[in-house]
C-alpha cells in the first residue's frame, strides 16, 4: 500500500462540532480528530463529485439540472442541502 502525501491544514468549526468530534474521537470513534476530519471530507468529496459527473451526463444530453431539481431531490431521499458550491 502506497503512502498518501498529508498535508496540515487549519480548519475552523462551531466548538460545540469539535467538543462532539473530540468526544467521539475519545470514545475510541476515530483514530484522532485528523482522521475523522479526512473521512468527512473524502465523503463531502465524493458527493461532490458525483453530482458533478450526474449534471455532465444531463449536460450531455441537452437537460440542464436546476437547483430546483437537486431541492426536491433531496426533500425526497432525506438528504440536506450541501453547504458549498455544487447544488
Amino acid at each position: 500500500m502506497r503512502e498518501v502525501r498529508k498535508e496540515r491544514v487549519t480548519v475552523t468549526m462551531p466548538a460545540d462540532e469539535a467538543a462532539a468530534v473530540r468526544r467521539f474521537v475519545d470514545a475510541g470513534g476515530a483514530e484522532s480528530v485528523s482522521a475523522y476530519v479526512a473521512e468527512a471530507v473524502r465523503g463531502r468529496l465524493a458527493r461532490d463529485r458525483a453530482l458533478l459527473a450526474l449534471n455532465e451526463l444531463y449536460a450531455r444530453r441537452g437537460v440542464r439540472m436546476d437547483p430546483e431539481h437537486h431541492a426536491w431531490a433531496r426533500e425526497v431521499l432525506g438528504v440536506a442541502a450541501p453547504a458549498g458550491p455544487v447544488s
